[in-house]
Order: structure tokens, then C-alpha cells, then sequence
């Protein structure tokens, strides 16, 4: 079991590792060819390139604590590696990616690392989705993280500017096949939230239509990593 978790955490790194190289290559080609801009079928192919991205990086990931150790993670690192993923699609869509913390980090929680960026790079995922959805011209639209600390806990906001949910759509979200995107897995924020159940996490969702989307989590407390020396 311990060989096939990492195996499976293996494959997985490199294949997320050769997509991202190859999405890269893609923006190379068409910034070098100024007539694929206005191709249809290069869009076309583009998007779906995207969307086979997106599912493997929301279902092919390394899931098995056993294979990943509970260490103390920075979360302000971890949002430099997600921005780094993510620089091609955000520039693309010229999106603004912010982090900003109320106090000087590092912000230490407890967790698998594979798994932690999983959980983010899914809520990123459905941030870049729901901006994209949105009618009507957003002047500065933007993702934006900020790290708090409370009675011991670390409590994170993703918020974006995006197309926003309905309550009726609040409390189906995180329900696995549900989506409220054409052609969409439903997948994403599933696994977002059973992630987050595994490593005790408090997650909430609050959000309205043409307003954008704001999750909230609370990690468990931090004591331990936060008398940890820096």
C-alpha cells in the first residue's frame, strides 16, 4: 500500500509538472503567432486543455496521509507555489492574485503539503471559473487571500470577484457531481471539502450573486507550530 501511495503521489507530480510545461509552451506559441489569437479551434483547444488540467489536478493528487507527513506548513509559501502554478492562466485572464497577512509571518499550520495545495489549488480553480463567468466588465477583477490569527487559530479568507452563488446554490457546493458550470465535473470543491474534514479544518462559504465569493477556514490550533522557531 505504502508503494502505491507513492508511486501514486509520483505520477502525480509529474504529470501536473509536465502540464504545466506544456500549457506554458502553448502561451509561447500563441504570443509568437498573433494569428492564433483570433483562431476559434485554438481557443477551442486551449479551453479544453484547461478543463483536463483542472480535473487532474482536482482528482489526480496524492490523497494518502500515509505517503505525506503532518508537517508544520507555511501558508504564506504555499500561496507563493499556488501563484506560480497558476501565473499563466492568471495573466492570461489578467487576474490579480493578492496575499496579505495582519501580522508577520511565517503562518505555520499542521498538514500534508500535497494535500493542502490540492484543497487551495481547487478553491483557485473555482475562483478563475467563477471571475471568467461574470457578466458584464469587471475592472479589476482579482483573487485575494488574508491570513489572520485568532485565539490560536489561523483563519484564512480566499475571496474573489467572481460571478457569486445563490443560497440554493451555497448549500448544494460542496456536493460531489454538483456543478453550476456548463460541462463542469463537479469535483473541485468536494474534494476541497473533504480535505478539509480530514485535517479538521473549519471550512464556511459566504457569497452573493454579481459580488463574488468569500471561503473561510479556520485551521486547528496553532500552538504547537507557532513555538516553533522561525
Amino acid at each position: 500500500m505504502m508503494n502505491q501511495s507513492y508511486e501514486l503521489a509520483a505520477f502525480s507530480h509529474e504529470i501536473n509538472n509536465s502540464l504545466t510545461l506544456i500549457y506554458g509552451q502553448l502561451q509561447y506559441i500563441e504570443n509568437t503567432n498573433e494569428s492564433l489569437k483570433d483562431d476559434e479551434n485554438w481557443h477551442k483547444m486551449k479551453d479544453d486543455f484547461s478543463s483536463l488540467f483542472d480535473l487532474i489536478r482536482q482528482v489526480l493528487s496524492p490523497v494518502d496521509t500515509t505517503s505525506a507527513a503532518m508537517e508544520p506548513q507555511d501558508l504564506i509559501q504555499l500561496f507563493k507555489e499556488i501563484q506560480s502554478s497558476w501565473s499563466y492562466r492568471l495573466d492570461l485572464e489578467q487576474i490579480g492574485f493578492y496575499v496579505h497577512a495582519d501580522s508577520p509571518g511565517p503562518y505555520y499550520v499542521y498538514g500534508p503539503k500535497p494535500k493542502l495545495l490540492q484543497m487551495f489549488h481547487n478553491l483557485v480553480s473555482n475562483a478563475v471559473k467563477a471571475i471568467q463567468r461574470k457578466k458584464g466588465a469587471e475592472k479589476a477583477p482579482n483573487i485575494t487571500i488574508t491570513l489572520n490569527r485568532e485565539q490560536g487559530h489561523i483563519v484564512l479568507n480566499l475571496s474573489d470577484t467572481g460571478i457569486g452563488m445563490t443560497k440554493e446554490q451555497q448549500a448544494r457546493a460542496f456536493y460531489r457531481g454538483v456543478s453550476f458550470i456548463p460541462q463542469g465535473n463537479g469535483i473541485g470543491l468536494s474534494v476541497v471539502h473533504e480535505i478539509a474534514e480530514e485535517l479538521h479544518i473549519r471550512i464556511h462559504m459566504d457569497s452573493a450573486v454579481n459580488h463574488g465569493t468569500t471561503f473561510t477556514l479556520v485551521f486547528p490550533s496553532t500552538e504547537r507550530v507557532e513555538a516553533m522557531p522561525v
